[in-house]
């Protein structure tokens, strides 16, 4: 009996975020792109809902996120809109990020389709402006940074897992308020390196950037954080730089032994990234 009410509520569960999943289609730069949205169950025109921007990484369709992540339940209880823009098919026809075309401006054609997108649900939601976040894991990462460096007028904090701050020349941060950063990655990631690479500053020299850049402690505040997966090799430590402008903050989960995973999802167990992320990001809005 038992096992058929667990079996019954798990079936309403996957029914109602089937039920509350919306896939949609805009044209930009002549291009059909695709984008999922999820509307919590709450959700009301009389009061207007933060809006969490989630982004996918290399070869992923949008909907994989949504899944892998689990942001759903947060946005059920916290009454928050999820937002996942899909990259274009690239050539190996599998989404992708485009880090390279520009626009006549200088500025990146996908970062101008995820502002084009935000403008498109302020329109067709109740949306508080105040409280649009973005977060990614992957690609999806590297985009959380240059969306808050580009978009600073529309996004109040930003959330890069298993990302990187770009280093090429086309990429420049321009963030015009105080942002707000919870950063995530593996010290033992092969496929984004914790120090660094030919694409993107190390996880150190972004943190200083950031720090620096909102007047933060320049030193962090460091603690161990618990392990929830006890049988593994990976641990978590915490480095907060905190007493920034307007109560800023920079944390940075550092995942020793951490792979190309979002933590929280299978074969990554140590730490659960998704309740930490909103937790942060909910705290602040733009000033």
């Amino acid at each position: 009996m038992k096992k058929s009410i667990f079996l019954f509520l798990c079936f309403v569960t996957l029914l109602v975020s089937a039920q509350n999943t919306v896939s949609g289609t805009m044209l930009h730069d002549n291009v059909e792109r695709i984008h999922k949205i999820y509307v919590p169950s709450s959700y009301s025109k009389d009061k207007p809902a933060p809006l969490l921007l989630l982004i996918h990484g290399y070869s992923e369709p949008a909907g994989w996120i949504l899944e892998y992540t689990k942001f759903q339940p947060l946005a059920e209880k916290h009454g928050f809109i999820i937002a996942c823009p899909e990259g274009k098919i690239n050539k190996a026809k599998v989404p992708s990020w485009d880090f390279q075309s520009t626009n006549d401006k200088g500025g990146l054609k996908d970062i101008d389709y995820i502002s084009s997108l935000i403008d498109k649900l302020v329109t067709d939601y109740s949306i508080n402006e105040k409280k649009i976040y973005i977060t990614g894991f992957s690609q999806g990462g590297f985009m959380s940074y240059i969306a808050g460096c580009s978009l600073s007028k529309k996004i109040a904090a930003i959330a890069p897992v298993s990302g990187l701050m770009p280093s090429s020349d086309v990429f420049k941060c321009n963030m015009v308020h105080s942002t707000p950063a919870i950063i995530i990655n593996g010290d033992n990631d092969t496929a984004v390196a914790y120090n660094g690479n030919q694409f993107g500053k190390s996880v150190e020299a972004t943190l200083n950037f950031l720090a620096d850049f909102n007047k933060c402690d320049k030193t962090p505040v460091i603690t161990s954080i618990k392990d929830q997966n006890p049988n593994d090799d990976q641990t978590i430590e915490k480095y907060a730089y905190l007493n920034g402008e307007n109560n800023t903050q920079v944390v940075h989960y550092k995942v020793i032994g951490g792979t190309h995973l979002w933590p929280g999802r299978e074969g990554n167990n140590s730490f659960e990234a998704t309740p930490a992320i909103w937790e942060f990001l909910s705290q602040f809005k733009l000033e």
